[in-house]
C-alpha cells in the first residue's frame, strides 16, 4: 500500500508566461506535481523556470497538494520525510543528474531516488532589547542560553508535528541523546511557554514579551512582515535543518522533461532569487550552483542517529516524559 500523506486539494496549472490559470489539465500535457510546500512558492519557481531564456517551449505545470493526485503526479517536491517514506515504498525512480552528484550524501537519498535542494534551519530570533542589555556577542551558540540566567525563551512544543520532532531528532542526534538532554533540562526553567503553534514564539521574541524564539527561518520570514526590532541567529556551531528535495515518480513517462526541472531545480540562480523574494526563509543546499560546493553539512545538523518513525516516536517520548508530563505535575503541586 502506497505511504502518502493527507492533504486539502489544491490545483493551480500554470501556462505560458502572461496566460490565464486553469483549473484542470490533461493528463497527458505538462508536469505534474505533488507538493507538501506552500503552493504559492511552487508556483512561483515553475514561473521562473518558465521564463529561464533556455526554456524555449514554456511548460504547463499542475500543482497539487492532495494526496489522491499522488499517483498521476510527475515530480513531487517535499520534505524528506515524505521523500524517504515514497523511496521506501517504491514509487519513487532514480535520478540522473550531474548536479545531485556534487550534493553530499546526507543530502540525498542512498540510491538516488531523491535529491535535496533546498533547507529551512532552526534559528534564535532575539529581541534586540535583550541583546543590548547583555550584549550580542554573549549569545552565538547553543550552548551561551546556559549562561542566560535571566533569558525568557519560547518554543514551539517539540512532540506537536513532524518539524519540531525534526529539531528534537537532529539535536539528540548530533549532541547525543544524553547531552541534549542534560542541556534542554538546563533551559527548560527558562521557558516561559511551550507553544502550539509557530506564529506565536515569533511574534513573542519581536515584541518582548520573551527575549529569545527557538523557531524555524521559514516562520520568521513568513510571520515577521515589519521592522521589528529582533534578529534572526544561526548558532556558529551548527543548528538542525528541515531539508527539502524533489524526486519523479517511477511511473511517469515524462522523463526528459522532469530530468530537465530537477537539473534547473538543483543548480540555477533563478531558484535561489525565488526563494528570497517569496519572503522564503528556505535556503539553498547548492548556494552557489554548479560553481561551487554544496552547504556545509558540518553545521547543517540532520537526524543520522534514529533511523526510523519508531525511534523519533520513542525519543519523543522520553522528552514529553521528562518536559510536559512532570513539568505538569510540579504545576498542580
Amino acid at each position: 500500500m502506497r505511504r502518502i500523506l493527507l492533504g486539502v486539494l489544491f490545483w493551480l496549472c500554470l501556462f505560458t508566461v502572461g496566460c490565464d490559470m486553469v483549473k484542470n489539465a490533461s493528463p497527458g500535457e505538462g508536469l505534474r506535481i505533488y507538493t507538501t510546500l506552500d503552493p504559492a512558492l511552487v508556483q512561483a519557481l515553475t514561473e521562473q523556470y518558465n521564463a529561464t531564456p533556455e526554456q524555449k517551449k514554456k511548460i504547463q505545470f499542475s500543482i497539487s497538494q492532495a494526496a489522491k493526485d499522488l499517483p498521476d503526479a510527475d515530480l513531487v517536491l517535499s520534505d524528506a520525510a515524505t521523500l524517504k517514506r515514497l523511496a521506501a515504498a517504491g514509487e519513487l525512480a532514480p535520478i540522473k543528474s550531474e548536479y545531485a552528484d556534487l550534493l553530499p550524501r546526507q543530502f540525498k537519498d542512498a540510491e538516488d531516488r531523491w535529491a535535496g535542494v533546498f533547507y529551512d534551519p532552526a534559528v534564535l530570533l532575539i529581541n534586540q532589547a535583550y541583546s543590548r542589555r547583555v550584549g550580542q556577542e554573549k549569545i552565538l551558540h547553543w550552548y551561551d542560553l546556559l549562561q542566560q540566567p535571566e533569558a525568557r525563551i519560547i518554543l514551539e512544543n517539540l512532540s506537536d508535528n513532524e518539524s519540531t520532532r525534526g529539531f528534537l531528532a537532529a539535536m539528540s542526534s548530533r549532541m547525543g541523546q544524553n547531552e541534549f538532554m542534560a542541556w534542554f533540562r538546563q533551559i527548560n526553567p527558562l521557558i516561559i511557554q511551550y507553544a502550539k503553534f509557530p506564529i506565536t514564539p515569533v511574534r513573542m521574541a519581536a515584541t518582548g514579551d520573551a527575549d529569545i524564539a527557538i523557531t524555524r527561518r521559514s516562520h520568521v520570514f513568513k510571520y515577521l512582515q515589519n521592522d521589528f526590532p529582533a534578529y534572526i541567529l544561526m548558532p556558529e556551531e551548527g543548528t538542525p535543518i528541515r531539508l527539502f528535495g524533489v524526486a519523479g515518480l517511477k511511473n511517469s513517462k515524462k522523463q526528459k522533461e522532469k530530468a530537465a526541472f530537477i537539473d534547473w531545480l538543483l543548480q540555477d540562480p533563478g531558484v535561489r532569487t525565488t526563494l528570497i523574494t517569496t519572503r522564503s526563509g528556505f535556503l539553498s543546499v547548492l548556494p552557489l550552483g554548479s560553481a561551487g560546493k554544496a552547504a556545509n553539512t558540518e553545521i547543517l545538523w540532520i537526524n543520522t542517529f534514529y533511523k526510523d518513525e519508531q525511534a523519533i516516536e520513542k525519543l519523543t517520548d522520553l522528552w514529553i516524559k521528562e518536559f510536559r508530563i512532570a513539568a505538569n505535575r510540579e504545576e498542580k503541586n
